[in-house]
């Protein structure tokens, strides 16, 4: 039997290599000495990129994950297999692994469960350590995955548990919200429906009264009670004006009262609707022809009757017409009746101003006005429309309209024919005799009559009074002259004929025009209605203000809204004053003439400014110069006295006795010019703010006895007795030649005004503070001249008798100030004038002029 071959040697580096597990053979200084395939996959590397490099140089921790500490757990684990040679087994951890470039770069996060194994030699020293891990990646992923949506899953079950209180909450709180909409819709309709009566019970309780002032006012007009002046008559035409357009305004109120109380008594009769609208418009044709408006009625003859309400459609032309004149400014008003099937349809064409686009969904609304279109006027109380609509809809019918800006609009109002659209209660077959028809197109024309401005002595006119002549033959003061803005002809006459008799009255009968006449001619005081076509009120105000020659104007508002926002919008708006309707005329007149008043006031507060501004110019003009001579004099005088000084040295002891007395004289005088130039460098610098001081630290005794030192000879010279008494050193921080100006001034003032009478000087310390008295017994100053003598150029005495500018104490109190102190004055007992100077001994860090009374 032949013997089999023995077996090859193993290659136990290729079975290690081709492990299935990640397997990492280290040295004990963590150098990688082998590696198996299934590590190298799992970390992306190659063999031969990571063999005999340090394990952490080859796998180091994330630098974009500062928290990340696989790597720093990996080290302290081998660090204590090197240590204790036991075996290391660590929790999961979390590398993240390097992606070679060419696969993308970065990192990528693996989980692994370490093993770190020690590896002996025979002589029982530590070889290698086996590093072993376990992949739980995936395991971990799905561990994370399902936490995660366990986590969502209970958060969305909280959130589903706190939707499903937030929606039982809200059902809640929808519930009483209906409850609560439930209660105010009651009450909405009970106030609608107290609303409703109380319009329908002022309403009726204005027709009474002004019924009794319509019916004595006709029979007046009638001559019923006798002739009348042209005066009363024109009185007596305005009141009646103006009570009908009041009731034109109540039966409107009333009619809407009638309409939001429910079913309404109107009578439905078959009507000639072509001769109810062609009669019904002819009556503004006057107005029309007085504005310069053409009015064309295109309404031929209907097929059949239509059944109307004659009142309310007569209402319904009166107010489209109305509407139109009023808004149209040139050109024309059409009317057009047309037959169309089994509807009849009227058009109200004007050539106005047209409507907005975006205002036109609200045209039909209760007192909606559109603002800001040009008109004839701005009164109205935005219900027409609103009744038209109504009495449309009353009718079976509608109302539309169509307009163009700046070019006109169009109404359209269509009715049915035939009676069956109508509750059969209300039908009439007979028509019957029309009532309030011609009382309603009175007070629509009459109206339309007010608005009319086609006079020229109505678009801006004036009442000028020549001034009469006084007894003494000169002229009076001319009158005021006030521009009034108002587009109510029969507010502006009212106006006018009260302010006639005490003022010069322009009248214009809107803004844009009281504009033109103001800034063409500005008044005295511009008097304007508040709501105005063109231009209003506050929009008046708004460009005289802005204008620079009615900047200042006195401008008066009048308006019809009451109450105090209104009051309080006006006069921030920058008015005057504020006036409501109605007013009385010795109202008017009061408030006129207080605001001249004030407005001469503020002219002559503004000469008076002008005036101080030009004596403050001329006052700093004055400095400018006076500092500019005492620069251009000192020069010519330093090189006076410097020869002059010169010229003595010259002379020599055998000069003349009386050459050298005139050269101390000569030197006497300059010094003395010398002084007043510097007291005129000091005015300029005071003046100017450019006194500045120059502390050092001072002995103010010393400087004291220096200075007197120089007035001993005067005073020796006049017999005068001077004393000076320094009581203890005196140390303090001072600009000393300040300080010797104010010595200097005072002691030569009490030399010359106490000549040949005891002059007392004393420094006396006190705390933290110096006193200089300077007490003389001379001529004295009265109690009234005491603060005046402290200003610039003022003497209490003569100059005829005493020399000087009247400088000498302003440069003093102005020095001692500057040092924190004070200069008083007082009379010496027995005669004469005592001048204290208090003064801090340092340079104190705040104001202490209080701390200074002595």
């Amino acid at each position: 039997m032949t013997p089999s071959p023995s077996p090859a040697p193993a290659d136990y580096r290729s079975l290690f290599e081709a492990s299935p597990n990640p397997y990492l053979v280290l040295s004990p200084e963590f150098v990688i000495v082998a590696v198996t395939d299934s590590y190298l996959r799992a970390t992306r590397t190659r063999r031969e990129d990571i063999l005999g490099r340090h394990m952490f140089d080859v796998f180091p921790d994330n630098p974009q994950d500062p928290a990340a500490s696989g790597v720093s757990n990996l080290r302290a684990s081998l660090e204590r297999v090197v240590k204790t040679g036991a075996p290391d087994a660590l929790a999961v951890q979390k590398y993240d692994i390097p992606v070679p470039p060419e696969a993308g770069g970065g990192f990528e996060p693996r989980y692994w469960s370490p093993l770190n194994s020690p590896v002996f030699g025979e002589d029982g020293t530590l070889r290698y350590i086996i590093h072993r891990v376990e992949d739980v990646t995936d395991f971990i992923r799905v561990k994370h995955l399902d936490e995660e949506q366990s986590r969502q899953h209970a958060e969305l079950r909280a959130r589903a548990d706190e939707m499903e209180g937030e929606v039982f909450r809200r059902a809640q709180q929808i519930q009483e919200a209906n409850q609560q909409l439930r209660v105010a819709n009651e009450q909405l309709g009970e106030l609608d429906r107290l609303k409703s009566e109380f319009f329908a019970n002022v309403s009726h309780e204005f027709r009474t009264p002004l019924t009794l002032m319509l019916g004595p006012t006709e029979d007046l007009l009638a001559g019923r009670a006798g002739p009348l002046s042209d005066e009363v008559r024109k009185e007596m035409e305005r009141v009646h004006r103006n009570a009908g357009r009041l009731l034109k305004l109540v039966n409107a109120l009333l009619d809407l009262s009638k309409l939001e109380a429910g079913p309404q008594e109107e009578r439905f009769v078959p009507a000639d609707l072509a001769a109810l609208t062609t009669d019904a418009a002819a009556s503004f044709r006057s107005a029309m022809e007085r504005a310069g408006l053409k009015l064309t009625v295109d309404c031929p003859p209907l097929s059949q009757p239509v059944y109307v309400a004659p009142d309310l459609w007569e209402q319904i032309v009166l107010n489209l017409v109305s509407n139109a004149f009023k808004f149209t400014l040139q050109g024309g008003v059409t009317l057009r009746l047309r037959e169309n099937g089994q509807r009849v349809s009227l058009e109200v064409e004007d050539t106005g101003s047209g409507i907005p686009a975006h205002e036109l969904p609200r045209l039909f609304e209760r007192f909606h006005r559109v603002p800001g279109s040009p008109s004839r006027t701005m009164e109205g109380s935005g219900i027409g429309l609103a009744l038209v609509q109504e009495f449309a809809r009353l009718h079976g019918g509608s109302v539309s309209a169509r307009s163009i800006e700046g070019q006109g609009s169009v109404f359209i109002v269509e009715l049915p024919l035939g009676h069956a659209h109508l509750p059969p209660e209300r039908i009439r077959t007979n028509a019957r005799p029309r009532s309030a028809a011609r009382e309603a197109t009175s007070a629509y024309v009459e109206e339309a009559l007010l608005w009319s401005t086609s006079k020229p002595k109505e678009r801006t006119q004036s009442s000028h009074h020549p001034y009469p002549v006084a007894a003494n033959g000169h002229a009076p003061a001319p009158r005021a002259r006030i521009l009034l803005v108002d587009d109510n002809r029969d507010m502006r006459d009212y106006i006018q004929r009260v302010l006639s008799p005490e003022y010069d009255v322009e009248v214009a009968t809107d803004g844009q025009k009281g504009l033109e006449a103001a800034l063409a001619r500005p008044p005295d005081l511009v008097l304007s209605d508040v709501m105005m076509p063109k231009l209003d009120g506050m929009g008046l105000l708004k460009a005289l203000r802005a204008a620079p020659t009615t900047r200042e104007l006195p401008i008066l508002l009048l308006s019809a809204k009451a109450g105090e926002e209104a009051t309080v919008q006006g006069l921030a708006s920058g008015a005057d004053d504020y006036l409501v309707k109605p007013f009385s005329a010795g109202e008017l007149l009061a408030r006129i003439a207080s605001n001249l008043k004030l407005a001469r006031m503020r002219g002559e507060m503004a000469d008076e400014r002008a005036r101080a501004e030009g004596l403050s110019e001329a006052l700093r003009a004055r400095d400018d110069f006076l500092s500019v001579a005492a620069h251009e004099l000192r020069t010519p005088l330093a090189a006076f006295q410097l020869h002059l000084e010169l010229v003595e040295r010259g002379l020599g002891r055998d000069a003349p006795p009386k050459a050298v007395e005139r050269l101390k004289q000569a030197r006497a005088f300059i010094r003395r010019l010398a002084s007043l130039v510097d007291v005129l460098m000091d005015v300029s610098q005071i003046t100017s703010g450019r006194l500045k001081l120059t502390r050092t630290d001072v002995d103010l005794g010393d400087l004291l006895v220096e200075v007197t030192r120089f007035a001993e000879e005067e005073a020796r010279r006049d017999g005068t007795p001077l004393t000076v008494d320094v009581k203890g050193p005196v140390l303090g921080t001072f600009d000393p030649s300040r300080i010797s100006q104010v010595v200097h001034n005072l002691v030569a003032n009490a030399l010359k005004f106490g000549r040949g009478r005891p002059v007392n000087v004393t420094l006396q310390p006190d705390g933290e503070y110096v006193r200089l008295c300077v007490v003389d017994h001379g001529i004295g100053i009265k109690p009234e001249d005491r603060e005046r003598i402290f200003e610039r150029f003022e003497r209490a005495v003569s100059t005829h008798h005493y020399g000087g500018l009247g400088l000498g104490l302003w440069v003093s109190r102005q020095v001692v100030e500057a040092h924190q102190g004070r200069i008083d004055v007082e009379d010496t007992p027995g005669g004469g004038t005592t001048f204290r100077v208090t003064l801090p001994l340092r340079d104190p860090p705040v104001d202490m002029a209080g701390g200074l009374a002595s």
